[in-house]
């Protein structure tokens, strides 16, 4: 039987789950938009553990299904790099990312010595990489300050001369919408292209329920849903 699970990326085998369909196509569709062109470049924020994670990967999956290998789909995290006081935040970022595409793609890229080695990565003439890239980085907002700062600078060009790079859709996650990417104007980081994910409604909440009922045989008030829902507001951490 499943469980109720409030800790890192659903498992639909292992855990009850809601499918949300609408907000699963809604970030495929950013991250596609015009195949035979180039895609969106936004963010994915919302609290801890409404699911952000298993969000893009339910859209990376269906976009290797609908695509084959028309893209190189995939995602880094930053969640396991370690900036200590006395280390240089932008010298650990470089040393951390040949490994990660290394691991995640199986690609092998040079060391990274300045902004523009990083940009050059993603390039058409001189990038590592063979085919569109459609990326998420999770726990984006991790990351010090200037070194996002000096990423959404570089995601900007990017973007406004996509003819040149690999880097068809991007996504960007997080527990927040990034501070100095959503604008109104002169960027891709918008706030209409900001995906946020909102706790379970209480219609969702209570399917879960229902599924753990019909698998265990075991009713529970409506009552006693009804003030879980109360008190958690929907967010699964807080059961």
């Amino acid at each position: 039987m499943r469980i109720f699970n409030s800790y890192g990326p659903v498992n639909p085998k292992k855990h009850y789950f809601v499918p949300r369909k609408t907000l699963v196509e809604k970030c495929t569709q950013s991250l596609i938009a015009d195949p035979e062109d180039s895609g969106h470049y936004f963010t994915i924020w919302g609290p801890r553990q409404t699911g952000k994670t298993w969000l893009y990967r339910q859209s990376l999956k269906d976009i290797k299904h609908r695509y084959g290998e028309k893209f190189i789909v995939g995602e880094i995290s930053m969640q396991g790099i370690t900036f200590r006081n006395n280390d240089d935040p932008t010298d650990v970022f470089f040393n951390n990312i040949p490994g990660m595409f290394k691991m995640k793609f199986s690609i092998n890229s040079p060391d990274i010595q300045s902004w523009l080695d990083w940009k050059l990565l993603f390039s058409k003439d001189s990038g590592i990489f063979d085919r569109q890239l459609i990326l998420a980085i999770d726990e984006f907002d991790k990351l010090p300050q200037e070194i996002i700062n000096n990423l959404i600078s570089l995601f900007r060009e990017m973007y406004l001369d996509r003819q040149s790079y690999m880097l068809h859709g991007l996504a960007l996650v997080g527990v927040r919408a990034v501070l100095g990417i959503e604008s109104t104007s002169g960027s891709p980081f918008n706030i209409q292209r900001s995906l946020h994910v909102e706790n379970l409604s209480f219609d969702e909440f209570k399917d879960m329920f229902d599924q753990y009922q019909e698998e265990s045989g075991q009713q529970i008030e409506p009552d006693v849903i009804k003030k879980l829902y109360q008190k958690t507001q929907g967010q699964l951490n807080s059961i």
